[in-house]
């Protein structure tokens, strides 16, 4: 709610919130809202999103994530997203062991993608 109407710029002055595995997304999402990555301000980092996401919503901090992921939390009014969705060049992968290359491996995969490609 705090940031709903505000530029871009106000996210100087809070404290971000990200995940170890992607610490280039608010550089680069800076980056591409015209704002210096070096004056951002990080808070903590997360193993995992879902630990992210959760922080954002006890009010912790502003997170980053994928719109795919937090699409039913932002439809349900847990999360905002107060200037929508960016495109990168991130991809989502799905990496199995060789031995879970058989027939059920494709049909998840297949299913992920359909799943994808219906939240957008």
């Amino acid at each position: 709610e705090l940031l709903r109407d505000a530029p871009a710029s106000a996210l100087l002055e809070l404290p971000l919130l990200h995940t170890t595995s992607r610490p280039q997304a608010w550089p680069s999402w800076a980056q591409h809202n015209q704002l210096d990555p070096g004056a951002l301000k990080f808070g903590q980092g997360f193993e995992h999103l879902y630990y992210l996401l959760e922080a954002a919503v006890a009010g912790l901090g502003v997170a980053i994530a994928p719109q795919p992921l937090v699409a039913e939390d932002v439809k349900a009014g847990r999360l905002v997203a107060p200037w929508g969705f960016s495109q990168t060049p991130a991809q989502l992968a799905l990496w199995l062991p060789k031995r879970a290359a058989d027939g059920r491996a494709r049909q998840l995969a297949q299913w992920l993608k359909n799943e994808l490609r219906q939240a957008d």
